[in-house]
């Protein structure tokens, strides 16, 4: 019996978190990944976001015969690195995948010929564009750009192997250049602009003899690590989709974070930060409000409320450790079965 040959796939990225949640499912479905991230400027250059045709048509140049000589190309967070493969789309002889993380047209604002060459593109044989979350879709219709296939989130684990020869961890996102504190405590909370600049949220839960810390790690591995210590997890959202939000589910750390009405609240205030804007018809779509989370995140709609809320999950956290359990096999299963039909294995 003569073995069908590995497929070859080739993943171009500005986020590591990204890379390393496909370096998982590439794993699992037996595919052959070569990762390029886009700080190690190889490939792709570095901190190139905003792709002009003529940035996209040097890089294929540059690179055309390396990219066909795989089955598969996708590119994720961010979108426009799509430009390379569909201005030269009738020379690549591979398929393009899209994973639409971080709007598709990020950083290409008013560039009308990439949002009609991206919409066009949808319909070549070629192409799958897979939007990242559900907000991703409704983005994008607003520019006229219909996305059919259906969602396929982060699954949130990793695995304990570099991405490639040039992988190094004091580089590992775009935030990376902080202490790793090793520390423990009753609550981490979320590093980003709305726990530390909209509000200090270590202070308010210092008012509430809790005892939190800034959550600083790199990679998956260090986030599970240093939630050993800690008994919950509190954001104030700023995204539609965060990878956390699936890292979490798996390690099985609580959540404390605002509803869906006290968000939409917060939002309003001065210097409340939430990427392309929410309100009230597009909260839902906020991961942080999925149907894993309904189950098992403690909301408040009041920080008030977090006492109570911090004392649900000590007097409960076997039961909500069980759901979030469930919840991260349930959605790694889908997940799988989902990248499994795109890739055809």
């Amino acid at each position: 019996m003569v073995e069908t040959p590995m497929k070859n796939v080739l993943h171009l990225s500005h986020h590591y978190g990204c890379l390393k949640d496909h370096q998982y499912v590439c794993s699992e479905l037996g595919l052959n990944l070569t990762s390029m991230f886009s700080v190690w400027d190889k490939v792709i250059p570095k901190n190139c976001y905003n792709v002009t045709k003529d940035i996209a048509n040097k890089i294929w140049n540059d690179n055309k015969d390396y990219f066909n000589s795989y089955d598969y190309v996708i590119v994720s967070d961010t979108s426009p690195l799509s430009r390379i493969f569909l201005e030269n789309i009738s020379e690549f002889s591979g398929t393009l995948i899209v994973w639409v993380c971080n709007r598709f047209n990020y950083d290409m604002y008013g560039d009308n010929d990439y949002n009609q060459l991206f919409a066009k593109s949808i319909k070549y044989d070629n192409v799958i564009v897979i939007p990242y979350t559900e907000f991703e879709r409704v983005w994008a219709n607003h520019f006229g750009v219909e996305i059919t296939e259906e969602v396929i989130r982060p699954i949130g684990l990793s695995i304990d192997s570099k991405l490639s020869d040039y992988d190094n961890q004091d580089i590992i996102g775009f935030d990376g250049n902080y202490e790793v504190k090793k520390s423990s405590g009753d609550v981490l909370v979320s590093r980003y602009h709305n726990d530390t600049l909209f509000q200090d949220s270590l202070k308010i839960f210092e008012s509430y003899n809790l005892v939190s810390e800034s959550c600083k790690y790199r990679g998956f591995a260090g986030l599970k690590e240093l939630s050993k210590n800690y008994h919950c997890y509190f954001i104030l959202p700023e995204q539609y989709s965060k990878l956390v939000a699936f890292e979490l589910m798996n390690i099985q750390l609580p959540v404390i974070l605002p509803s869906e009405d006290f968000l939409l609240h917060l939002a309003k205030m001065p210097n409340y930060w939430f990427g392309s804007g929410i309100n009230k018809s597009t909260v839902h779509l906020c991961e942080w409000y999925n149907s894993y989370y309904d189950k098992f995140a403690i909301y408040i709609d009041d920080f008030s409320e977090i006492p109570s809320a911090f004392n649900t999950i000590t007097e409960y956290k076997d039961q909500i450790c069980g759901i979030m359990r469930e919840c991260a096999e349930t959605h790694k299963e889908k997940t799988l079965q989902q990248w499994r039909k795109i890739y055809n294995v």
